[in-house]
């Protein structure tokens, strides 16, 4: 199967675009956050162009996340194109708790045999932050249709549904759903964690992890395993930035390898286990990924794509600064406060 990792959004954002200009049979596109902005013209140009000549696009936008709806689609639609919105903000008693249950996957078909799945959305500031997505040719895709179409006849779901994890040889597709108890992302995170024999490289931009999360983590170093957690200096979300402190103290005080990257933003979200096993896409390691949104992630097993994440984490890392504990230990009270604070509501946030 051939793949390619993409680490610069600008590269990533003209190699999708031509991937679609070279469409000849049907494109689906999906993602959280589609910008009404100079690259989002660029991507709606690209689709109307595609319509023109009969390739049948399908797009799905969540109804929260983007700044667009329908009506900037609409001459998709005159053309055959189909557009959907994802669950279209809803007045409800339980108002926020019922609208934050969003789809936050990305995903990008193009002919059955071109795939696109990673931490990317769609937007002019993206251009700026660091964003891992890979692209994989081969039948695997159509698998990935398969879960597209879930998503697709029901953008409206407000039940619980259940999209079952789809096997491909050495891959797993995993679809999660707004639940507190059907978290299958979550369950192949710990799953990686405790069999890890000698590794477990962390990128992630919200690091608030469930209980069993953080334990796995500890008791990955307490076995001897070399663990690295690489997560923004500053983030797009200051309030998530603040509560990840209260962790990192003590993760770092079993061994765990903690460092901050700076140069840009880091929106990233994979792990690596042994250099073999890999899981990446749409899922940060926060409590609110896992039980409130849609989310989707392909797992596998591995070693070249396994390979080549790891040379992009390395290469990150070294832009990155390590983790001071001194200086966390003596952190100000306020933020210490704030950390309290904000756990408490962390899954509202």
């Amino acid at each position: 199967m051939k793949f390619k990792i993409f680490d610069n959004v600008p590269l990533l954002y003209k190699s999708m675009l031509e991937d679609i200009k070279l469409a000849e049979k049907n494109i689906c596109l999906e993602t959280y956050i589609y910008g009404e902005d100079s690259i989002g013209l660029k991507f709606k140009n690209a689709l109307l162009k595609k319509a023109k000549e009969g390739v049948k696009i399908k797009v799905l936008i969540d109804g929260w996340g983007s700044s667009v709806d329908e009506e900037y689609f609409k001459d998709l639609p005159r053309l055959g194109a189909e557009v959907k919105i994802f669950r279209k903000f809803r007045y409800t008693m339980r108002i926020f708790t019922e609208n934050h249950k969003r789809d936050h996957r990305k995903l990008l078909l193009i002919d059955d045999n071109i795939a696109y799945i990673g931490s990317a959305n769609i937007a002019k500031h993206f251009l700026k932050w660091r964003e891992i997505t890979l692209r994989l040719e081969g039948e695997i895709s159509e698998k990935f249709k398969e879960s597209f179409m879930h998503l697709w006849e029901a953008p409206n779901i407000f039940k619980f549904k259940i999209f079952k994890t789809i096997h491909c040889k050495n891959y797993e597709i995993i679809s999660d759903i707004a639940s507190h108890f059907y978290t299958p992302t979550q369950k192949k995170y710990l799953k990686m964690m405790k069999n890890a024999k000698k590794s477990i490289l962390i990128e992630t931009p919200y690091f608030v992890p469930p209980f069993r999360i953080r334990k796995a983590i500890k008791d990955a170093a307490k076995r001897g395993i070399k663990v690295i957690l690489m997560t923004p200096h500053s983030s797009d979300v200051k309030i998530i930035d603040i509560i990840k402190e209260k962790y990192l103290g003590k993760l770092y005080k079993i061994g765990i390898k903690i460092y901050y990257y700076k140069p840009k933003i880091l929106h990233s979200k994979f792990m690596v286990v042994d250099n073999t096993y890999f899981i990446l896409g749409s899922s940060n390691l926060d409590y609110r990924s896992f039980v409130y949104q849609y989310e989707l992630n392909l797992y596998g097993r591995d070693k070249e794509i396994s390979n080549e994440l790891s040379k992009k984490f390395y290469q990150a890392l070294a832009e990155s600064e390590p983790f001071e504990y001194k200086q966390w230990k003596n952190r100000p009270l306020l933020n210490k406060v704030l950390e309290k604070l904000i756990y408490i509501f962390r899954t509202i946030l």
